[in-house]
């Protein structure tokens, strides 16, 4: 991807990430590949068939873009989603937080920064067709 083209895919959310809505420093960012872009060992891999193109990239942080990896989306919603349980789980140390209410357990939906500020763009959109 041309350096005009990672630009492009840097300015959709403003310099934040996609996903975690963290502001990216202008060099250090990840592009990440919305319908994964994955080349196995001997480069080719029929079951991901991303392309690499402005339209199928969004700006991630690395922490976001690591987590994600080859997931879809979708896939990636419901692993951040399951984190809280796992938690809950496996760690004594959330256990005892929880206990002592320094953290809580709330179930909520995992909504990305792209599709938050998706929603404000679409509802700006609207009130200013209204004023014309």
């Amino acid at each position: 991807m041309t350096g005009t083209q990672r630009q492009q895919v840097y300015d959709k959310t403003g310099g934040h990430c996609a996903y975690c809505g963290c502001e990216l420093p202008s060099k250090g960012w990840h592009l990440d590949h919305i319908i994964p872009v994955y080349r196995g060992h001997d480069g080719v891999n029929p079951r991901f068939r991303g392309l690499d193109t402005v339209e199928n990239a969004l700006p991630a942080c690395p922490r976001c873009n690591r987590w994600k990896s080859v997931m879809s989306v979708e896939t990636f919603r419901g692993e951040i989603g399951a984190q809280v349980a796992r938690l809950r789980r496996d760690s004594a140390a959330f256990r005892l937080a929880e206990d002592y209410g320094q953290v809580a357990y709330v179930l909520a939906p995992v909504v990305f920064y792209f599709e938050s500020q998706n929603d404000r763009l679409d509802g700006q959109e609207g009130s200013e067709a209204d004023e014309r």
